[in-house]
């Protein structure tokens, strides 16, 4: 497994498994562990779960059945908004213990609040400092979030998870991460799962120029994508539920995108997002509970 080192030396997997809405929205039962079985099998050892996702302990179970040594495992948990501030210690330690791990890889703020972020980072740090955390890092974070961030953090942030796909490329603020040394991350990287309402045939899966380059390269749509990501040193975090996407996304190493083809993938830019968007993401997301 191919891996990017964040700027604190720890490795990452370059291609991880996201867990978001495995089955449905906040789904945890036997049929989740099951498919996060199945991922382990096949290969994956990055995972990105949160505990809005409801199904820490889902993953958790998979983790334990499967045998397979924590230090070969790299997860990825994130605190929810109404989590942040005077409760995320708390939060932390409800998904650690959800988990049953003894520390997490990569902890997250799911979404930027900027009254809380100062409050909620120096939790994470006294956590980062305790060597629960072996890496702090960012979600759906803006550069006005960033930069608010760099005012008073003492550790940097290794890490921003973005919604990212070949209709929103976020090519301004991608450059801005990277510039300060922060690996960058793409969840729904083909264009949203089963999860939203947005038709198959809108997705960038579907579009003519990411499905010639499928043929031209044969392979499917989906590894275009990521192979697209995955080049341009970029974190991708697919969820699958068949075996045969599961194996697909990890499949990208066999061929190679010219820089002429990563332009025109480029160049399908439409600023179109399909999730939440952090101006606005906030009042929605605090009727949004964690399940217990």
């Amino acid at each position: 497994m191919r891996t990017i080192t964040l700027h604190n030396g720890v490795e990452i997997p370059q291609i991880g498994f996201g867990t978001a809405a495995i089955g449905a929205w906040q789904q945890d039962d036997s049929r989740v562990t099951d498919t996060l079985l199945k991922a382990l099998a096949v290969g994956y050892r990055h995972f990105d779960t949160a505990s809005v996702y409801g199904n820490e302990r889902a993953l958790g179970r998979a983790i334990l059945q499967s045998g397979i040594p924590r230090d070969e495992l790299f997860i990825v948990s994130k605190v929810w908004d109404t989590e942040q501030g005077s409760d995320t210690q708390a939060a932390f330690e409800r998904s650690l213990e959800r988990l049953e791990l003894e520390y997490l890889d990569l902890y997250l703020v799911h979404w930027p609040v900027p009254a809380y972020t100062r409050e909620t980072w120096e939790v994470m740090e006294s956590l980062y400092d305790e060597k629960k955390i072996r890496a702090l890092g960012l979600s759906n974070f803006r550069k006005s979030d960033i930069e608010q961030l760099a005012t008073f953090a003492r550790i940097k942030p290794t890490y921003n998870q973005l919604e990212l796909h070949p209709y929103f490329t976020q090519k301004a603020l991608v450059e801005y991460c990277q510039f300060h040394q922060m690996a960058v991350s793409c969840w729904s990287p083909l264009g949203t799962g089963g999860w939203s309402d947005v038709k198959t045939r809108e997705k960038p899966v579907s579009d003519p120029v990411i499905q010639e380059l499928a043929e031209k390269h044969g392979v499917n749509a989906g590894q275009i994508i990521l192979k697209w990501d995955v080049q341009q040193g970029r974190i991708v975090i697919p969820k699958a539920e068949s075996i045969e996407h599961m194996t697909g996304n990890l499949e990208l190493w066999g061929f190679e995108l010219s820089d002429e083809e990563l332009a025109t993938i480029d160049n399908l830019n439409r600023d179109l997002r399909f999730g939440g968007d952090p101006d606005t993401a906030h009042e929605s997301n605090r009727q949004v509970q964690v399940p217990e």
